[in-house]
């Protein structure tokens, strides 16, 4: 926040009023060209690491310090690697569901396992016992370089468990697994001090690694089968138990069944056996039905042949007797009628055919009669063997509804034992697949190439350790001073001041380096570049006010050795050479400086003229400039601030406006002092020395605060003992344009 945007201007300072327009008008438009001329967020962080290019440098240097200390002092390791295919599903010779482990694992857990098994500890050791690892000192002690170590181990009695322990943990640490993308390839490769155990221990994993899956295959199919073997040996004693239960209730209650037929599917059951009661029984139903249909017929001719009497019963018959004698009577009864158209009934003729036809009649009436004996003793018959066999058919029905009460339990039995029989034969089955599956050796796992030995060591790589180095101590460095600079509260260049104070620049005053000669020499020096540079600030607070520079105002600073006893004296000396009426009051009365700036006594000064004597005459001394008054401290008063807090500060102000154009007051600083704020108070602004790099800017923004509770106008901020150098390229032609060929003297600036 800018401070002066936060301070009312006050009614009792001269033109105040007219000068808030223009003020504002100019101050919209410095914000204007501020932000146009922004810089990018990367130029800004190319300054930051420009300004602490050390730190960056630093970090670098030692960087590739500790990146060349790292390569030269790693044990060499030698990359063998070996390339195996992995496939999903291994060929099926014999397809047996539910055997094969690996077909269970078509998901996307597949691969991730098989990595996992190629890095497990059992792998690990099984390589570790076939290479004898465990014995071997250079593998064990060679990746930290130390011969000690082995040479010690040999002298030990070391445990050899620990030992193997050890050295897997070793093979699983340098064993790196690499899949080749999109395909079922995997790179198993292995570190080692040694080439030739890199190679051994390569090809080692990859042995091992498709023995370890066989065997898991193998082992099981024979937990399978050892499964089912005792699942078979418990059903066959369950199925002997059930068929001798239900073979015993057989015995004991008489029920003899016929075997029944093999259910479709039935995994060998058979369908109930009919029982010999039942069997029995339907051949008796059969004959039944048989002998009941033929006591029906033979009931069915006896009823007709009484309705129809016996010669009509004789002339159905169809024998060679029975159809000669119909016949005769045939003819006879053609004969008489023939007859009759010639003779009369009573003729001898037609009376002895009527007596042929009478005598044929009743033989055929003595036929039918026995017919129709023969057929009622056929009917009885057969009515006697029909009720016959229906006591039969009803005695066996009894006895089969007693067999069926009784088969109850045993069906019972039966069904049990046609479940244990399914269950033994659905397990003999499955052992005989196993049996066959297992004995099948069939692998998805194959060498694609073996590994060779390799001639030059895989690590360290000494000139990308050196280049991550570099890197890496340029990032750290990097990071290092963004920190600090994130950290840092001193105020280093002017865009520092305008962004951390809020407040106007009006000039920065370069560091021209440490000498003998005094700041004042500078000064008179118009080519020097401090001259120059308060020259600058001068033209800038000729635009604070719409009449030019304050008629009144202080410099001032937070603190002691900031430079503003040198602006203060270099501010009142280029007032006066542009023809002004200035005077320069030695305002500080605890640690005056403007009598040994100029080289003048300090017996008379600013503490009498506030005690009371008006005789400027004798309180005011020439400057190196006509028109340049200068009034020194006079002698240092008990207490400053009660001098300063009276009206007499106001009245002497204002009878000095009356004789000088322009009243500049060098006052202590405002930490920890009342002076300045009750002087800014009182003249018409206040300008604000800030040395470079020296000042916090907390601490200035505490000063800053304590003359805004005053409402003292702060005309803007000087920036002192700025190192161009030091800041960025921005600043670095500020101050030396059309100094070339005109030699520099070198001075203090502040």
């Amino acid at each position: 926040m800018n401070i002066n945007a936060a301070i009312p201007a006050r009614a009792n300072k001269p033109d105040s009023e007219s000068s808030d327009q223009p003020r504002s008008n100019e101050r919209n438009f410095a914000q204007s060209l501020d932000d146009m001329n922004r810089e990018s967020q990367l130029t800004e962080y190319f300054q930051v690491l420009l300004r602490r290019r050390w730190i960056v440098i630093a970090g670098v240097v030692l960087g590739t310090i500790l990146a060349a200390v790292i390569s030269w002092t790693t044990t060499p390791l030698y990359r063998a690697t070996t390339s195996l295919e992995i496939a999903r599903e291994a060929e099926k010779i014999v397809s047996v569901q539910g055997v094969d482990p690996g077909s269970r694992a078509s998901g996307n857990e597949f691969y991730p396992t098989q990595y996992g098994l190629l890095k497990s500890r059992s792998l690990a050791l099984a390589v570790v016992r076939e290479l004898r690892l465990d014995q071997n000192s250079q593998f064990l002690y060679g990746y930290a370089g130390s011969a000690s170590d082995a040479a010690k181990s040999q002298g030990q009695n070391v445990d050899r468990s620990a030992l193997q322990q050890r050295a897997a943990a070793i093979v699983q640490g340098n064993l790196t697994i690499t899949p080749v993308r999109n395909s079922s390839l995997v790179s198993v490769s292995f570190d080692s001090p040694d080439p030739d155990l890199s190679q051994r221990v390569a090809n080692a994993i990859a042995a091992n690694f498709i023995s370890a899956n066989l065997s898991r295959r193998f082992e099981s199919s024979a937990y399978a089968r050892k499964f089912l073997e005792e699942q078979l040996a418990e059903t066959r004693s369950k199925l002997e138990e059930s068929e001798r239960a239900a073979v015993n209730y057989a015995d004991r209650q008489q029920i003899i069944n016929f075997e029944g037929q093999q259910l479709p599917n039935g995994g060998g059951a058979r369908s109930a056996g009919q029982s010999l009661v039942e069997a029995e029984l339907a051949a008796l139903n059969t004959s039944l039905v048989t002998a009941r249909s033929e006591r029906i017929g033979f009931e069915a001719r006896y009823d007709q042949a009484r309705k129809r009497g016996g010669a009509a019963l004789a002339e159905s018959l169809s024998d060679a007797a029975g159809s000669a004698i119909r016949e005769r009577r045939a003819e006879l009864s053609a004969e008489y009628s023939k007859s009759l158209a010639r003779f009369k009934p009573d003729y001898p003729t037609m009376v002895a055919l009527r007596q042929q036809i009478a005598q044929i009649d009743r033989q055929l009436g003595g036929q039918g009669q026995a017919i129709l004996g023969t057929l009622q003793t056929d009917y009885r018959a057969a009515l006697q063997r029909e009720n016959a066999l229906q006591d039969k058919v009803s005695l066996l029905k009894n006895q089969m509804l007693d067999l069926r009460r009784r088969s109850i339990q045993y069906n019972i039995y039966q069904r049990d034992a046609d479940t244990n029989r399914i269950l033994y034969d659905g397990l003999l089955q499955r052992y005989k697949e196993i049996g066959i599956a297992g004995g099948v050796g069939n692998n998805n796992v194959a060498v694609v190439d073996q590994a060779t030995r390799p001639g030059t060591p895989y690590t360290p790589r000494t000139r990308l350790n050196l280049l991550l180095g570099l890197l890496g101590g340029l990032l750290v460095g990097a990071l290092l001073a963004f920190l600090l600079e994130q950290l840092d509260e001193s105020i280093v260049a002017p865009h520092d001041l305008e962004r951390k104070l809020g407040v106007p620049l009006l000039g920065s005053i370069p560091r021209v380096g440490d000498n003998e000669d005094k700041p004042y020499a500078m000064l008179e020096d118009p080519k020097s570049v401090v001259s120059e540079a308060y020259l600058s600030v001068q033209t800038a607070l000729q635009f604070t006010t719409n009449h030019g520079a304050p008629r009144s105002f202080i410099v001032t600073s937070s603190r002691a050795s900031e430079g503003k006893t040198t602006s203060s004296v270099a501010l009142s000396r280029n007032l006066a050479a542009r023809g002004r009426k200035v005077l320069l009051i030695d305002a500080d009365m605890r640690n005056p400086s403007i009598h040994k700036f100029f080289g003048v006594r300090n017996l008379i000064g600013f503490s009498d003229l506030l005690s009371g004597n008006d005789d400027l005459a004798k309180l005011t001394q020439p400057g190196p400039i006509p028109t340049l008054t200068i009034i020194t401290s006079g002698p240092i008063p008990p207490n400053p601030s009660e001098l300063l807090s009276g009206m007499r500060l106001s009245e002497v102000l204002e009878r000095l406006l009356t004789v000088y154009d322009h009243v500049v007051f060098d006052s202590p600083p405002v930490m920890g002092l009342a002076d300045s704020p009750i002087i800014a108070a009182q003249v018409e602004g206040a300008v604000f020395v800030i040395a470079a790099v020296e000042t916090r800017a907390k601490a200035a923004r505490i000063a800053l605060r304590r003359l805004a509770d005053v409402q003292a106008h702060i005309i803007g901020a000087i920036l002192t003992k700025f190192n161009v150098k030091q800041v960025g390229y921005e600043y670095g032609y500020s101050y030396d344009y059309g100094e070339r060929n005109t030699p520099r003297r070198n001075g203090q600036a502040g």
